[in-house]
Order: structure tokens, then C-alpha cells, then sequence
């Protein structure tokens, strides 16, 4: 069972990243259009492979915007069910890659209601977000709210106060 764990652990660790790479250009891309908008640099809303996802340019070093979310996630009353160090598991393969963790987390308290409603919406929960380093910037990318809830029996409207603060926590932990 650990090496099935482990396998899948070092096959998402070179999924990941390449999905964050593919994004990257886009987010490059919405920046420089945009160079006058300050908020655009630091907050790119792109299309990827697998969902559109914001990107984040943390003000903290890799480990304390780690560290400060998984704090600021907990101070909300939600629990972090994992830390997935990508980094680590490409390591015990023999590879190497730029430092990736993903934090999952989330509460039954507003996760349970929505999959009641919509048993497939249990594979967008819990949330997700991705710290990872590249160049010497610490980026947070994490799925748009309105992408998670497309194309299932969930209204925007019912995951505002919930699901959609998870964004508004995210980006004000590292960047305030």
C-alpha cells in the first residue's frame, strides 16, 4: 500500500508542476496586458488543462506562506486534512523539482450540504492550493470558485459565503 501511495504521490508531483508551468505564460501574459493594473500582477485569473485557477504572488517565503495558510485555515475553523510535499515525493524517486506543496482543506460543516445536493461535487472537495517556488517567487494558485461549481447542480449563489471566502482567505493571507 505505501509504494501504491507513493507511486501516486510521484505521479501527481509530475503532473502538477506542469500544469502550473503550462499556466505560467498565460499569467505572464494577463500581467503584461494589463501592466498598469496592479492588481492583475499579483492576482492573474488564467485557463489551464485543468481548471481556471488565480494565481497569487506570495510576499512570504516559501515555508511561512505554507506555514501561514495552513494557521490562517484553521483560525477559520477548518481543518487541513493533508500537506502534500511534492518536492519530498520526487525526491525518494530520484528526481528533482522546485519546492511544491499542496494544502487540502476544508470543513464538512459546508462541504457536506453541497455534495448532498450533488453527490459528483465530492470531487472538487476538499479545496485545494498549491505553494510552489519558481525563479525565486512564491506563487499560490487555487481553483476558481465558479469553475469548481460549473457543470454541476451547484448555484454560485450557494457557495458564496463559503466556498468563495475561501479565495478572499488565500489571497489576503499572502499578501497582506
Amino acid at each position: 500500500m505505501k509504494k501504491l501511495l507513493t507511486a501516486a504521490l510521484t505521479a501527481t508531483a509530475l503532473v502538477l508542476p506542469a500544469a502550473v508551468s503550462y499556466a505560467a505564460p498565460a499569467a505572464k501574459a494577463a500581467s503584461a496586458s494589463h501592466s498598469g493594473d496592479a492588481a492583475r500582477q499579483t492576482d492573474s485569473r488564467q485557463s489551464s488543462a485543468m481548471n481556471q485557477t488565480h494565481t497569487a504572488v506570495s510576499k512570504y517565503s516559501f515555508d511561512d506562506t505554507v506555514r501561514r495558510l495552513e494557521t490562517a485555515v484553521k483560525e477559520k475553523g477548518m481543518t487541513v486534512f493533508a500537506v502534500i510535499d511534492h518536492q519530498a515525493a520526487a525526491r525518494q524517486s530520484g528526481l528533482d523539482m522546485q519546492p511544491a506543496k499542496v494544502i487540502v482543506f476544508g470543513t464538512p460543516k459546508a462541504g457536506t450540504p453541497l455534495m448532498q445536493k450533488d453527490p459528483a461535487f465530492a470531487l472538487q472537495l476538499p479545496l485545494r492550493v498549491l505553494v510552489t517556488e519558481a525563479d525565486g517567487a512564491v506563487q499560490v494558485v487555487f481553483n476558481d470558485t465558479r469553475a469548481l461549481v460549473s457543470g454541476s447542480k451547484i448555484e454560485f449563489a450557494e457557495v458564496e459565503n463559503t466556498l468563495a471566502n475561501a479565495e478572499k482567505l488565500i489571497r489576503k493571507t499572502v499578501t497582506e
